[in-house]
């Protein structure tokens, strides 16, 4: 009687652990399949005030009562295609030195350059300098470059990283 009892007892307990197990699963599943499905769409495009409105263009159109008949096509001289434009082409910085020691350089990182106070990372961060902007170059000392922009402003920039 004693064993019965026992095994009653495991047994209710097993199948407590099971139904337990069994309920936090689909629980977890149901959780899941929400987030996922709540994910799936993308989420509402964020409007800012200085974004222009999105108008859909204005399609000229002309009521039925307005509409010209038909007439017999007047011949026309056939318009040429519009030509093509050219491409300006970038004229390369010609190295020029002058005789106080100066020369033009073209920054070459995609990324610009940054403008610093000194000769070295160390020194503050004071501007930058753009893509294939041309620079003249000062001064060189331990690899860095003292230049002068087109703007006036003067800094230092890491050698390397212009073209002459």
């Amino acid at each position: 009687m004693v064993i019965r009892n026992f095994l009653l007892g495991l047994s209710k307990f097993i199948l407590g652990l099971i139904l337990a197990m069994l309920i936090m699963t689909l629980a977890g599943a149901s959780m899941l399949r929400y987030f996922m499905a709540r994910n799936a769409e993308p989420p509402e495009r964020p409007t800012y005030t200085n974004d222009l409105p999105e108008e859909p263009p204005a399609e000229a159109t002309v009521p039925e009562s307005n509409q010209p008949s038909v007439s017999p096509a007047i011949e026309t001289a056939p318009e040429e295609p519009p030509a093509e434009p050219e491409a300006p082409e970038t004229p390369e910085a010609p190295t020029v030195e002058t005789s106080d020691g100066t020369y033009s350089v073209v920054v070459t990182q995609p990324v610009g350059l940054i403008l610093r106070s000194g000769p070295g990372t160390d020194y503050a961060n004071i501007g930058g300098v753009d893509y294939e902007e041309s620079v003249t170059v000062l001064a060189e000392e331990n690899g860095w470059l003292n230049i002068l922009l087109s703007n006036g402003e003067e800094g230092w920039v890491k050698d390397g990283n212009v073209s002459e």
